[in-house]
């Protein structure tokens, strides 16, 4: 999903939150979403090739540079997609099925606004019981979706890095921000997540 987080950070928006963010705003929005879910449902059941999907309707909409995407590509197929990949973050876990089914509904939640395309707002939550993915909408009796969001939360267990780790920026972009309040010790801390570091 991008860098490999630090032990304290409880949240990240790596590559495919990022562009999922940014592909859902702005002029043709509804087309580029539209393009994605039909992509992905197409590689139902086993939803093989998904990181090949994610890097011809997603990605390629936002990260110019095609050695970058190759690199991300390679990542969800080595650590999220593959179940046979030797080292994979979430073991014995039919991930690539809880992704893209999961992802399939922020779709559609996204085009079912009233009168527009509803953005996304994409994170990953470390330090979950279990893997899933939770959407979060405000929807009317209508069955439309209103507000000015579709939040998709990517939760996981935190993946054991095995001693490899990447140090990359926690959160791609310039606008999002994450705060983390929580006891340390005998005192009650408010951080942002941008500004914690690794421990020297």
């Amino acid at each position: 999903m991008g860098a490999d987080p630090i032990d304290e950070v409880p949240c990240a928006k790596g590559a495919v939150c990022y562009c999922l963010d940014e592909f859902s705003k702005g002029p043709g929005a509804r087309s580029r979403i539209r393009n994605l879910n039909e992509a992905i449902t197409q590689l139902a059941p086993t939803y093989m090739g998904l990181e090949d999907v994610f890097d011809k309707y997603l990605l390629s909409r936002v990260i110019k540079d095609p050695a970058e995407r190759r690199r991300i590509v390679a990542h969800l197929k080595a650590f999220w997609f593959d179940s046979d990949a030797p080292e994979p973050f979430f073991p014995h876990r039919h991930v690539v099925q809880v992704y893209a089914e999961g992802l399939c509904k922020t779709l559609e939640l996204a085009l079912n606004g009233r009168r527009r395309v509803v953005p996304i707002n994409a994170w990953w939550i470390l330090d979950c019981a279990e893997l899933r993915m939770l959407n979060l909408a405000n929807v009317n009796e209508d069955g439309q979706t209103i507000g000015g969001n579709v939040t998709l939360l990517i939760m996981t267990p935190r993946p054991q890095f095995k001693g490899r780790r990447s140090r990359g920026p926690t959160i791609l972009g310039k606008e999002a921000q994450a705060w983390v309040t929580e006891q340390q010790g005998d005192r009650v801390t408010t951080r942002r997540v941008r500004d914690i570091r690794p421990p020297d």
